[in-house]
């Protein structure tokens, strides 16, 4: 053998043995590695910044804090006590809890956090949003893979580098405080790799049970995915098609509608409940809009600042689309651009999705399309994963296209390449979250642990004790606040409730009453003591002095006390009220609380319960003061308007007694109790936002008559209904009305109530636009009520037909390719 061709053989062998020694990890490990990484490269982030368990402060922030953390907490009482999956007695009041179910807590992943008692709820958040960033990754892996598989190509370690980006996307970390909608994020490479199935003929299953499992999960991000799903299908439509496969390709299309269209009529009973549950709250609120007086958001050049690592600049309507995904994907996506392996079609295709994403950002009639044709309270551009879905997208294209052993014929470089990349993107990736991280935090702050223990210790034997003293159907008003939904949070009939399901009658009624109201919140706060005798709320739990009318039941060390308020009516009772629609427009509460207690007492003559002492108004340097002069024995009131005022202290007789003009506090404000003729000093230092003067506007003086509303209670109970039986959103017992009486409710009006007399069903009506009231006959009666959400038997039957359809389309499948076996 010449020795020319010894040098070929040994040539070939050293080849031979190269290409044995390529690395590939089986796929398992490379699905598990996308799932791990990203949670290792969080905890570090946390790690770093002190979040729990490396540190005193917690992921509560903003609506985390404010609402899902005790969204999660009332899933353990969804299905046992009062309440049930179609209401809740913890908001509002009693409200449609479905709605709130749908939008914010309906992911399967949410009844983990039911394993963790409250007192643990901050470390479920903290492994719940882990395990969905986690599972971004493993989807995004898959859906990785299977397109490479597609183009012949087994990826190995590359398939981690858009596994991570996409977990670890800037939209994830900034709204992870938003957990609901990362189902979305999780979901959508599934729901397009069943795309990619349907669209070959290969199966339908997937596509599916993710898309319908993403409309139960979160109907919110269903409707955005919804939306890019049917843009991908022609957008891959579009790059294959010809001449001679138009047929085709239409029959594709409509392959793709019909599947989808069953899959929102497999959802309709979650879809038509929230559907029903939106038009008594955010559809019916007309008169809240925070779109700004422009058609842009922001000058287009404006986007690109925000791809750049851990560039934070606000989740407030003022902010930008949350787009950065990585430089490497950014790369990659060029890289895409100029490959000649990859069609023109294809290109032209994803520059377009690209522009037609970044239009939308900027031109708010098309953003709004995305928000369910609302332009949204804060937290803006929500679909805004979708547009970094199609820069990965690019990215995985162009990888599937790149052949790197023209460059690194050694498999031992192309291993070392991939790791390093894979490190530089976990690096990369983990900054980006900090700065994200340290963004939030200094504009909002995230609450400390010790401030939710702190709460929890300060409101939750009061609650306990008074739960386990009396098993009775009732209400408790507390008076100051950890969060927004502190009803929710520790389980008990509540008046207090913030969130995007809110009741709109509620919100208009109670601000006209004197409680504190503000945007999509309602409370308690400032509720006198005749309006939590009229809406059952038997118990007041406060960490300030309370009238004298409340009893004294327990403290505890975190200054917090309950009391007992033997004067409250119970949830319905007979009055002989004819006028339905009494007028509450009166720019002073106190009249409109007279006006509303009159109407349900329906006597010829006029009760006054409140009475209005004269004062002076007297203006000084720091604000202003208010001489009063009591004219009667009783507690005193204030309740101010003004114009640019962010806060104001308020001192009685010059000691402090509290702050006025924030959400909170906007409503009434009990001053204490004095005697008929005593005089009273109260000094208002208001301070001004920023760039403008505090001015008053109108302030109302008032003292409550305790003598006669207790009197007008005792009354009003001697017709008191005995609640017998309450579960599930179910009430029932007996009522004994005098001639000419009916029954009147706290409870608010909705459509999904029913109610029955003695076993007939009796039509309901509306007192003051807001509460549930019925007529009934004069005498003893059994009463029985039940709730089930409004457009959930209609969502049913939706159902049922979807699937009967989905199963003649099956079985009609099966049918075909057998004959076609047989020809």
């Amino acid at each position: 053998m010449s020795s020319k061709r010894k040098k070929v053989v040994k040539n070939n062998k050293r080849t031979s043995s190269s290409a044995q020694k390529e690395f590939v990890l089986p796929k398992i490990v490379i699905y598990i590695g996308s799932f791990l990484l990203p949670i290792l490269i969080m905890l570090f982030v946390m790690h770093q910044l002190k979040f729990y368990p490396f540190g005193e402060k917690s992921l509560l922030i903003m609506d985390m804090k404010d609402q899902i953390v005790a969204f999660m907490a009332s899933l353990r009482n969804a299905i046992a006590g009062d309440n049930s999956l179609f209401y809740s007695w913890s908001c509002s009041m009693g409200g449609n809890y479905i709605g709130l179910f749908a939008f914010y807590i309906a992911s399967p992943l949410s009844f983990l956090t039911v394993l963790f008692p409250v007192e643990q709820l901050p470390a479920a958040i903290v492994v719940l949003t882990l395990l969905k960033q986690g599972l971004c990754g493993l989807t995004c892996c898959i859906y990785t893979n299977a397109m490479a598989a597609r183009a012949g190509k087994n990826l190995g370690f590359w398939a981690w580098i858009p596994s991570i980006c996409y977990a670890l996307l800037s939209y994830n970390i900034v709204y992870s405080l938003s957990p609901m909608w990362l189902d979305g994020v999780i979901l959508l490479p599934l729901i397009l790799l069943g795309v990619e199935k349907l669209l070959e003929g290969s199966g339908r299953v997937l596509y599916l049970v993710c898309l319908t499992l993403l409309f139960y999960s979160n109907y919110y991000t269903g409707y955005m995915v919804g939306i890019f799903t049917a843009l991908y299908v022609l957008y891959r439509l579009l790059c294959e098609v010809s001449k001679k496969t138009i047929v085709q390709t239409l029959q594709k299309f409509g392959r793709f509608v019909g599947y989808s269209l069953l899959c929102v009529g497999m959802a309709m009973p979650l879809l038509g409940s929230v559907l029903a549950n939106l038009m008594t709250g955010k559809l019916a609120a007309q008169n809240i809009n925070y779109q700004p007086d422009t058609d842009f958001n922001y000058s287009y050049g404006e986007l690109f600042s925000k791809y750049s690592n851990g560039n934070y600049d606000s989740i407030t309507n003022a902010g930008k689309p949350a787009i950065y995904c990585g430089y490497l994907i950014l790369l990659l996506a060029v890289a895409f651009l100029v490959l000649k392996t990859i069609s023109l079609r294809e290109k032209i295709g994803a520059v377009l999705f690209l522009l037609l994403f970044s239009v939308c950002f900027c031109y708010i009639p098309l953003d709004k399309i995305w928000h369910g044709f609302q332009y949204p309270n804060w937290f803006p551009y929500r679909y805004a994963f979708l547009a970094c879905f199609v820069l990965i997208y690019m990215a995985i294209r162009a990888m599937c296209r790149i052949d790197l052993t023209k460059y690194l014929t050694d498999p031992r470089l192309r291993l070392g390449l991939s790791v390093c990349l894979t490190v530089i993107v976990c690096v990369e990736m983990g900054k980006n979250s900090v700065g994200l991280f340290q963004g939030l935090d200094k504009e909002f702050g995230y609450a400390s642990i010790n401030d939710y223990d702190a709460f929890m210790q300060k409101s939750g034997p009061l609650v306990q004790q008074i739960k386990k003293n009396d098993t009775g159907f009732y209400r408790i008003n507390a008076g100051y606040e950890f969060a927004k939904n502190d009803a929710m949070l520790l389980g008990y009939n509540g008046m207090t409730h913030y969130s995007s399901t809110f009741n709109a009658a509620i919100n208009s009624l109670t601000p006209r009453l004197g409680i504190s109201q503000g945007y999509f919140w309602n409370s308690g706060y400032g509720a006198t003591p005749l309006l939590n005798d009229l809406f059952a709320a038997k118990y007041v739990l406060a960490d300030k002095t309370v009238e004298s009318s409340y009893t004294k039941l327990q403290s505890t060390n975190q200054n917090s006390t309950s009391y007992s308020n033997a004067q409250a009516l119970p949830i319905a009772y007979g009055c002989s009220g004819t006028d339905l629609s009494p007028d509450l427009n009166a720019s002073d509460p106190f009249v409109n609380q007279d006006q509303f207690i009159n109407a349900i007492l329906g006597e010829q003559e006029t009760n006054t319960f409140f009475s209005f002492p004269s004062f002076e108004t007297e203006t000084t340097e720091s604000g202003w003061n208010y001489m009063i002069t009591a004219n009667q024995t009783g507690p005193l009131y204030l309740h101010m308007t003004a114009q640019n005022v962010s806060y104001a202290d308020i001192y009685v007789d010059g000691e402090y007694t509290g702050y006025y003009f924030t959400n909170e506090t906007n409503g009434a404000m009990f001053l204490g109790e004095y005697d008929s003729g005593q005089s009273i000093t109260v000094q208002v230092v208001p301070y001004a936002y920023e760039g403008t003067t505090a001015s008053l506007y109108e302030t109302h003086i008032a003292q409550l008559d305790l003598q006669k509303t207790a009197d007008t209670m005792s009354t009003l109970q001697k017709n008191a209904m005995q609640v017998k039986k309450h579960s599930g959103g179910k009430l029932s017992g007996t009522i004994n009305l005098s001639e000419g009486q009916r029954v009147m409710t706290s409870i608010p009006y909705d459509k999904g109530w029913t109610v029955w007399v003695d076993e007939k069903k009796v039509k309901m009506e509306k007192y003051a636009d807001t509460f549930l009231t019925f007529a009934c006959p004069a005498g003893e009666h059994e009463i029985r009520m039940a709730y089930v959400s409004p457009g959930f038997t209609p969502g049913c039957v939706a159902a049922a037909i979807s699937l009967l359809l989905l199963a003649a389309v099956v079985a009609w499948g099966k049918a075909r390719q057998k004959k076609q076996i047989e020809i």
